[in-house]
Parts: structure tokens; sequence; C-alpha cells
């Protein structure tokens, strides 16, 4: 009885295998989404309902519809044909930059087949050449509208204008790195130039003695140089043409002399042309003869040479506050600029400013201390004071005492270093520093003990700035306080990471345009773009609806 019952269990098991077996290796059956690409709606679809709640070209709307455009307007001549409204354009680029169209073609095509593009356009299609016009015609207004995202910023709460930071990055520029002009080789070649040239036209003069003596006996002025062009060659070729045919010149003599008048020409062109580039020059060491306002750099890697702009940022909480686009390599050179237009912009002084040791001049520092802010600004040797081997390498300022009534200060060895002089130094930037000099007595230095890590002259001598160890001594205790240790971790995550968005998220290395007032439109639109997306942040963190 039992065997029949475990007979009868496994068999119905075995149907029970073979049911689901056969389930499993039926097909179900497949079912798609229908799809018709020329399916029509009863109602017509607006642009709209493909642009999302919440979307950051409806924040781009909103701020540049609020802002008071008037400046952009009033470049416009009337009459004529209708124009596109300036702030449907300028809405237009924002949005390309943060899309990363930075192109009047790329994004004249954005605005033919992308629907945010065509949304905010209002379906309109303004062609490259006048989306590039308008461009240009920003130029100076750029930094007005740059200005109204930022008191925009200040209004909603994402910045409050206490904490500054300012750092520089060298941006490539849109040149050729192969073809830079250097002072040094044009300065070269003048000379080289002006060597040959006297020789030359002290045979020319040997030739015209004889003749009518354009030149004379006296040297020859530069201005009958510069006079000297085709048909002056012209009248000297043929005088000596006519000489070797009256036989006072050989027919060799002859070719030597026409062939150096020409090279005369030539060298007095090619003259011309250097002096040219020396003007371009102006005070600076390099330019690009692609872009001419470039200026060749050390780039970031500290390997690569090429034209280049020196892109300078104020930042609070990573918000842009003011930018500064210069051609000199230098940092501490563009600090004060940035510094003024931040507060411009804020419409007030910050309380604190924060840099690195590139801008702990004592210009910088005496400007900070006059608007009253609290100076953190780093200076050359802040961290290397800290050093015990710097310290021991060599004697410093501090290690010699100083005697304030008299004056004058003590050497390790003893010895008396008194007042010299006072004197004054330019910087290039125009800024005249007072600098006191103390000299050791005469011979006091030359069997000293201490010689080998104090100086290598005959007498120790001691330029001082005292306004520049006043303003050091405040930063440094500044630097070392709370507040002080707090902006130093901020710094590299606050300015830094501005820099690196740009360059690696939104790939933007080098500059797309030419020429330093068109590079500033560029910054210009790219920082705006900026502060927009970090708005556009804020307000995500804090769901709030536009």
């Amino acid at each position: 009885m039992v065997k029949k019952q475990i007979q009868k269990s496994l068999s119905s098991d075995k149907e029970i295998e073979v049911k689901d077996q056969i389930s499993i290796t039926r097909k179900k059956k497949i079912v798609f989404k229908p799809y018709n690409q020329n399916q029509d709606f009863l109602l017509s679809k607006s642009v709209n309902d493909f642009v999302t709640p919440g979307h950051i070209a409806r924040l781009i709307s909103i701020i540049i519809d609020l802002m008071n455009i008037d400046f952009i307007t009033e470049t416009y001549k009337g009459g004529g044909t209708s124009s596109y409204n300036p702030k449907m354009l300028l809405k237009v680029w924002i949005l390309g930059f943060i899309y990363r169209t930075y192109t009047s073609r790329i994004l004249a095509k954005q605005l033919r087949e992308n629907l945010t593009f065509i949304w905010i356009s209002g379906n309109q299609q303004p062609d490259f050449r006048t989306l590039n016009n308008f461009r240009l015609r920003l130029k100076k207004d750029i930094k007005l509208i740059f200005k109204q995202v930022v008191q925009y910023g200040l209004e909603t709460g994402i910045i409050k204008g206490e904490d500054v930071f300012i750092d520089h990055t060298k941006k490539a520029a849109n040149a050729n790195k192969h073809k830079v002009v250097w002072r040094k080789n044009v300065e070269n070649q003048l000379e080289k130039i002006d060597e040959e040239l006297d020789k030359l036209f002290e045979y020319i003069d040997k030739i015209n003695e004889e003749d009518e003596k354009h030149f004379g006996d006296r040297d020859l002025p530069e201005q009958e140089r510069e006079g000297f062009d085709g048909e002056k060659v012209k009248e000297i070729v043929d005088k000596v043409n006519d000489r070797v045919k009256k036989q006072e010149l050989s027919a060799d003599e002859g070719r030597e002399a026409r062939k150096k008048v020409r090279r005369t020409k030539e060298l007095i062109e090619r003259k011309n042309e250097y002096k040219m580039k020396k003007d371009i020059l102006g005070t600076r060491n390099s330019y690009s003869k692609t872009d001419k306002d470039a200026v060749a750099m050390r780039m970031k890697d500290k390997l690569t040479t090429r034209p280049a702009y020196n892109e300078g940022i104020a930042t609070e909480n990573g918000f842009v506050l003011n930018y500064e686009i210069s051609d000199n390599a230098a940092d501490n050179v563009s600090f004060i600029p940035l510094m003024n237009g931040a507060i411009e912009n804020l419409g007030k002084i910050p309380e604190n400013a924060h840099s690195d040791s590139a801008y702990g001049t004592e210009e910088n520092h005496g400007f900070i201390e006059g608007k009253g802010i609290k100076n953190f600004l780093k200076y050359n040797t802040y961290h290397k004071e800290k050093s015990k081997k710097w310290q021991e390498k060599r004697l410093r300022l501090q290690d010699f005492i100083y005697d304030e009534k008299k004056d004058e200060f003590t050497c390790p060895n003893n010895v008396k270093l008194r007042f010299q002089e006072r004197c004054k130094e330019k910087s290039t930037t125009g800024y005249v520093r007072e600098i006191t000099i103390y000299k050791a007595e005469e011979g006091r230095c030359l069997d000293c003990q201490f010689r080998n890590l104090c100086t290598e002259a005959r007498t120790k001598s001691l330029q001082v700035s005292w306004q520049a160890e006043r303003l050091k001594k405040i930063a440094k205790e500044n630097l070392d306080s709370d507040k002080g240790k707090e902006l130093r971790k901020r710094r590299g995550n606050e300015v830094e990471s501005v820099f690196g968005d740009g360059k690696m998220n939104k790939v933007k290395q080098r500059y797309i345009l030419r020429g330093l007032e068109k590079v500033n439109i560029e910054a210009g639109i790219q920082y705006i773009s900026h502060n927009i997306r970090k708005l556009y942040a804020f307000f995500s963190a804090k769901a709030m609806a536009f």
C-alpha cells in the first residue's frame, strides 16, 4: 500500500516538472510602445512643455529679465530692419557657455536643433554673424552685466562679502606658440642692423663724395637713413653705372657697389619692421604674432611656455566676485584692480582678504590696510620663516638687534650698522617705497666669524623698508590666528576649484577669441555662467522653485 502511494506521488511530481519545462520554453509575447515619427496631435504642443520646471535655462531667463541692460540698448543706432532682442541674445550666449558651446557657429546650430535653446530664444534663429557681433558689442558692458549677477548673489544670500580669496592662473591664448616675438631678439637684431648700416653708409658716402655728395662728410643722421628709398637706390646705382662706363670703376667694383647699395635698402626696410615690433612690445618682453596682446608665459605645468593671458579672480564660497585679465605674468600687479572691482561689485568693503605669497607685497599690504580690510595676505617668506634650516642658512634681519633711539643695528659679532641714507624705489606699477640703508664700518666684516652666513661684500649693509616690516608683522599675526588657519584651509577649495571647473569640467583650457578686449568679453560670459550655475545649485539644494 505504501509502495503504491510513493509511486503515485513520484509520477505526479514528474508530470508537474514536465508542465513547468513546457511553460518555460514557451516564448512570452513582446510588446513595444507605439512609435510614429509623423504622428499628429489634436492640440499642438508648446516648446515650453519640453523644458522642465526647475531647468537652469529658466533661471537664466529670470535673472536676465530682471536686469537693466539700457547700456546695451543705447549701442543700437535704430532705423532699418528690426533687431533681435539683446536680452534674448545674452541668454543664448550664457546658456551656450553652460552647455560648453563657445563659438558662434555651433551656437547657431544649437538654436536650430536643441529644444532648450529653441525655448530660450523664443524659436528665433539669429545666424552666427549676428551672434558674434552681439558678443563683440558687449565690450566693457560685460562688467556691468557681471556686477548685476553678483548683486543677485548677495540678495539671495549665497555670498555675504565677508571673506575674499584672490588667485591667478595662466590660460593659453588662441595663438601659435611657435610664432613669438621676443624683446631681446628684436633689440639684438636692431643693434646688428645698425652696425652693418654704419659700414654701408660709410661706403655710400665715399661713392657720393665725387659727385653731388648727398650725405656730405658728416655722420649720417637717422632721418637721412629713413629717407633712403627705392628712388635713392636707383639714383646711386645710375651713378655707379655711369662711373663704370667712364672706366672710373672696374666692372667688379661696380657690381660690389650696386650690391651694397641694394643691401642698404634691404636693411633699412628690415630695421623699420623691427622698430614696429618694438613699438608693439611696449614694456613687455614678448608678444605673439597671431595675437599681439598675448604674452609668452610659463604655464601651470611649469614646463611649457606659450602665448597666454594671466586670469585673476576674487571669490567667496566659490562665487566669483570679480575677474581681471592681464598681459602681465606677475600675479601681484593685478591684486589692487581685482580688489577694487570686488568692492565695486559688492557695494561694500569685505571684512577679510586672503591669498598666497605671490601677493604679499608692501603695496598690496598697504592697500588692504588703507581700505580697512583685515590683512591675511601671505608674504614671500611666511612659510620659510617656520623652517629651522632656512633660519640657520643665513643671517636674517631678525638676527640683527635694532636700537630705535640710536637708529642702528648690532650684528651677532657685536658690530654696529649705522644709518647711511634713505632712498626711494619705484615699482613697475608706480608704487614708491622708502628704503633705509644701514652699513657697518669699513673693514669690520673681513675677519668676522659669521662672514660665510652674512655677506660676500667687504662691508655688510642692510636695506630696510620699515613700512613693509610693520605690515608683514600684522599679516603674520593674522595668518597665525584661528581665523587665519581657517582661511588658509579654505583657499584651495575656494579659488582652485573655480579654475579646475573651468579648465577641466567645462573644457575651457584656452581662449577662443583674440585680443585683450575680446578675451575680457569671453571671460565675462564664462564667469557669469559660472555664477548662475552656483545660484542654480544653491536653489536646487533648498528645493526652491523657479
